[in-house]
């Protein structure tokens, strides 16, 4: 049996689309549905199947997709053994927009100075998506803030923020203030769905605050469009230390320190359970491991 029609299969039910699998595999869409033709002659019954929620699996083909991801994962550990070498090929990661914008350009970057023969695609969304692709097999690894527990999935913190309150730059306050003193101010902030503002209204009851003491006059959807608006004069606003440390230092906003405001979040790695072995999702979770605290 040739292993492309068997890789082919795999990543058409992993993205549930065959032109999908055609780009990530890099061939023809014609060239994936005739290796998952011939695998079908091969069986001599019908594996997958198309409706509006994509392509999915026929009974008989939930028994053979099962065995060709088992024989697959084996391929990949022989060749990882007898082979060894460095890490080629292709990996599809998912990232929140925190680690997308402001920690993963300089780990993929660095990495590739190492592996060049490895090749990356980034997909982008708040966390819940993002962790749902993992668990529907469209990425092979995720960075993002604390994934729900899950026995399905494989999970390590890989690196440590803390979150900043920022002010336009001609807004006068002490140093440090109480938190509280900021109640009066007008806010901007992250929309519902972010870990951002998760991790901000969960240290607002943590000191013993009603949420509502927080005048949120605008949620937005990006890390930059909240810079924006503060940088603008429209309010104050919370986002992660890395975002702001960079503007400010290109004088867009000024952090303002609360003695009594200290939240630290982690970022984490993950992948599925069944993949923490693969010789390259291992190969980039060692990497950022031993190089945490360059990017940190």
């Amino acid at each position: 049996m040739n292993l492309n029609h068997l890789k082919a299969f795999e990543k058409v039910v992993q993205v549930k689309s065959f032109q999908e699998a055609a780009k990530q595999l890099a061939v023809s869409q014609p060239a994936i549905s005739l290796r998952i033709q011939a695998l079908e002659e091969h069986f001599k019954t019908k594996l997958v199947k198309r409706t509006t929620d994509g392509v999915q699996l026929t009974p008989q083909g939930e028994i053979i997709f099962a065995k060709v991801k088992e024989i697959l994962k084996l391929w990949d550990e022989l060749e990882g053994q007898i082979l060894g070498g460095q890490p080629v090929g292709k990996l599809v990661l998912g990232a929140s927009t925190i680690p997308s914008e402001y920690i993963l350009p300089k780990i993929i970057k660095a990495f590739k100075a190492i592996y060049p023969d490895v090749d990356f695609s980034m997909k982008i969304s708040g966390s819940k998506d993002v962790v749902e692709w993992l668990k529907n097999r469209s990425v092979d690894f995720v960075i993002t803030g604390e994934p729900a527990a899950n026995q399905i999935l494989y999970s390590v913190p890989i690196l440590s923020e803390h979150l900043s309150v920022i002010a336009p730059v001609e807004f006068i306050a002490g140093d440090p203030i109480p938190f509280q003193d900021l109640f009066v101010e007008e806010w901007i902030l992250r929309e519902v769905n972010s870990d951002t503002r998760a991790s901000f209204e969960k240290t607002i009851k943590k000191l013993g605050y009603a949420y509502d003491s927080i005048n949120v006059i605008a949620e937005l959807g990006s890390t930059e469009a909240v810079i924006a608006a503060v940088e603008a004069g429209l309010g104050v606003s919370v986002i992660s230390s890395f975002a702001a440390e960079k503007a400010e230092r290109y004088g867009r906003i000024k952090i303002i320190k609360c003695h009594d405001f200290n939240v630290e979040r982690k970022f984490y790695f993950s992948c599925l359970e069944e993949n923490k072995n693969h010789p390259l999702v291992s190969a980039f979770l060692s990497f950022i491991q031993k190089h945490v605290k360059e990017f940190s």
